[in-house]
């Protein structure tokens, strides 16, 4: 490389560095401990990527572990909610066989009420189309994207310009 294009590099690099600070500090919305946070005395643009890269496997690690945490509190949920429908169950069960209506008890009272019958889908595809509820259509976006990207021309819809992304790996 010669002196001009290490220069011209350089240049790209500051003026990188200068729009990534500017997108943070916009993104922060305000947050001065989100900038402070993620820039971190870094002014280079190699040492902002790598302060941005850590944060995003952060991040990534954090998201994932929510996630996990939010489907053991559903199954949870649903374990409680299954809990109570059986205890509901010996309940009922328990005053049909006693022959009592009703039990007025310290922490509640509890009365026996006839249930009205419920249908019973054996197969879905016999029932007529009068009982069905219509459903508002809902855009196909795969199919959308790729009749375009074949050329086709679609009303109301084009083709974004793409653009870039990023593969991270780690080691």
């Amino acid at each position: 490389m010669n002196a001009h294009s290490d220069v011209a590099k350089v240049q790209r690099e500051l003026e990188a560095a200068k729009v990534l600070r500017e997108q943070i500090t916009d993104l922060a919305q305000g947050d001065e401990e989100f900038i402070r946070d993620t820039l971190e005395g870094e002014l280079d643009f190699e040492g902002i990527v790598r302060k941005l890269l850590a944060d995003v496997g952060m991040d990534e690690a954090l998201a994932e572990g929510l996630k996990a945490y939010s489907e053991d509190i559903a199954a949870r949920r649903d374990r409680l909610a299954n809990r109570a429908k059986l205890k509901r169950s010996l309940i009922c069960t328990a005053l049909e066989i006693a022959g009592r209506k009703t039990m007025e008890l310290d922490v509640g009272t509890v009365t026996l009420s006839a249930v009205k019958p419920k249908a019973i889908v054996t197969e879905e595809a016999d029932i007529p189309a009068e009982f069905f509820k219509p459903q508002p259509p809902k855009l196909d976006q795969t199919a959308l994207s790729a009749a375009l990207r074949e050329g086709r021309e679609v009303k109301g819809a084009t083709l974004s310009n793409g653009g870039s992304t990023i593969r991270i790996l780690r080691k």
